[in-house]
């Protein structure tokens, strides 16, 4: 019998390699931007990639919700967005996702894609729901 998938977490570009590194030292399992993509890579371009492979997408970029491309790839890619919210050093960031992760998972494994959440100090919230 499987257990339960492990998540792979994209971390974009704007979050910076010591907040991911943070995720690796906790156990979780993560993929970093510069890793995979060019620094200029637009945001619809690598929001496809990652969606196509299964991955968990994290930003710091809550403006990315009025971006009509961005909105129109989440919705055609089924993507799973997260925006760690609010006035967070990396670290800070980093503690806030790793004391919310139960919920992050447990959201990206039963809510339906695609959708953006945002990640706050105070908790999880579904925050766009694109009506399929």
């Amino acid at each position: 019998m499987n257990g339960p998938r492990e998540l792979t977490f994209f971390t974009d570009r704007d979050l910076g390699h010591r907040f991911a590194q943070l995720l690796l030292d906790a156990g979780v399992r993560v993929e970093r931007h510069d890793d995979h993509f060019q620094p200029t890579t637009p945001d619809d371009e690598w929001i496809a990639a990652v969606a196509s492979r299964g991955w968990v997408a994290l930003t710091r970029d809550a403006r990315i919700r009025y971006s009509p491309l961005a909105l129109r790839v989440l919705k055609q890619s089924k993507a799973r967005l997260f925006v760690l919210v609010g006035k967070l050093t990396t670290t800070d960031a980093a503690g806030v996702f790793l004391k919310r992760r139960t919920r992050i998972e447990r959201l990206a494994e039963t809510e339906p894609a695609p959708f953006i959440a945002k990640v706050r100090r105070d908790g999880v919230k579904v925050w766009v729901r694109f009506n399929k």
